[in-house]
């Protein structure tokens, strides 16, 4: 029996991100991330405030670990377009028997597998080191629905910056760059209060991963709802302006670089 198209093209993709280098990056860093932020961090920061409710440095920090995940899964996808685009696979593949828009799903899916994939060893670790995991069911498919969504709009970003640039050194250098700012100037690491300089709440504020952070915090660490619903739909319209704006983008590319 022939598998679908898109999911030959999913499985593909996988194979080739299942490199040593690409997993190290993948679960290495948010591990390390992790596990010496966490532990390391908490006996100098006894508790966080988040939701007027104070919680350990490592139960505060595990929701954006988690955020970095679905960041992370989100460069598999624009990576695979410049790579096929440089070696002059993504021609080939369209003259095969596969079509622009089975092209474009594999590319999601494989950056959905990895975030799955990241994101449960995730909370395994979290659960093994601190034992607890503490959620509604309503939370749970917030969050479930949060990192799927969060996965779409960051392939999108990445797929946006592959398709714009036309130089391996340039892509590499905008991806770590993004990649570090859009993670440390977020909610990932430290909660954004009114004592956060004004400059820096205005971008962390139009910073997707804030969002997906507070809404995977809120769910599975405060089992709270307050501001979800809001917050989703923010992270939710934003996404479908970017996977738009890719989606033209993507659909306007041609063989080559």
């Amino acid at each position: 029996m022939k598998l679908p198209d898109s999911l030959r093209l999913t499985i593909r993709n996988f194979k080739v991100n299942s490199d040593p280098g690409t997993i190290m990056f993948m679960l290495g860093l948010p591990t390390l991330y992790l596990l010496v932020l966490g532990f390391m961090y908490q006996s100098l920061i006894p508790a966080v405030t988040f939701n007027n409710v104070d919680v350990s440095y490592t139960d505060f920090l595990m929701p954006g670990i988690m955020a970095m995940e679905v960041m992370t899964a989100g460069t598999v996808g624009g990576s695979m377009l410049w790579s096929d685009r440089r070696f002059f696979m993504f021609e080939q593949l369209l003259v095969g028997p596969f079509n622009r828009l089975s092209y474009l799903f594999g590319l999601i899916m494989v950056s959905l597998i990895f975030s799955i994939i990241g994101n449960t060893i995730m909370l395994v670790i979290f659960y093994l080191f601190v034992g607890k995991l503490i959620f509604t069911t309503m939370g749970l498919i917030y969050s479930i629905l949060t990192l799927f969504i969060g996965t779409i709009i960051f392939t999108s970003i990445y797929l946006i910056i592959s398709i714009k640039t036309k130089k391996m050194q340039t892509y590499n250098t905008i991806t770590i760059v993004l990649f570090f700012v859009v993670d440390f100037t977020s909610s990932a690491f430290y909660p954004i209060t009114d004592r956060t300089p004004y400059s820096l709440r205005v971008i962390s504020y139009i910073n997707p991963l804030t969002y997906i952070t507070d809404i995977t915090r809120s769910t599975l660490v405060f089992s709270s709802l307050n501001n979800v619903l809001s917050e989703f739909l923010i992270l939710t319209i934003a996404t479908v302006i970017v996977f738009g704006v890719a989606l033209k983008l993507y659909n306007g590319v041609k063989p080559g670089i």
